[in-house]
């Protein structure tokens, strides 16, 4: 008797926190978001940095974070066969030419960050120092009613190499 309402209240509580499999949205489903700050780099300019260091300050304190690149990619849809209510979908990834990087911040706090992100080239010579102040901001990957927020924050390297906090 005692499994059983176990199983019921299990079931229960699941109930509680999912939607029917209508394609609704999920509720507080325990997720996180890295504590940090994002870089992304346009295509346009990637193809000339070969690395890069982030300096970032608040509160009196700087931590200096050399950043790994990745390549970044998007999604791009594949067709769906057979076509019909029980057809399956899907989507490939498909690389765009850019470079992104995170630098895990454990510390930062929402509010004014000042950043230093220095761009350095193939062969290693620096290829330009940018000083931004950005604003970290709470982000809440199941929605604030859900708790979790973390700060977060970002920054963008456009064609020409310009660098701004990315929106």
């Amino acid at each position: 008797m005692n499994r059983t309402l176990a199983a019921a209240a299990l079931l229960l509580a699941a109930a509680a926190t999912l939607t029917a499999c209508d394609g609704g949205p999920l509720a507080c489903r325990n997720s996180a978001v890295r504590k940090g700050i994002s870089l992304d780099i346009d295509p346009a300019y990637a193809a000339k940095v070969g690395s890069a260091r982030m300096t970032t300050c608040w509160s009196g304190s700087c931590t200096d974070t050399a950043l790994e690149l990745y390549p970044s990619s998007t999604s791009r849809p594949m067709p769906c066969t057979p076509t019909g209510p029980d057809s399956a979908c899907g989507a490939r990834a498909e690389p765009t030419g850019g470079k992104n990087s995170f630098a895990d911040l454990p510390d930062l706090p929402a509010g004014p960050v000042d950043v230093t992100l220095r761009l350095i080239d193939q062969a290693g010579a620096e290829l330009a120092t940018s000083r931004v102040t950005i604003t970290a901001a709470t982000r809440y990957p199941d929605g604030p009613e859900c708790g979790g927020g973390t700060p977060q924050g970002g920054l963008a390297v456009s064609p020409d190499g310009t660098v701004s906090e990315r929106s």
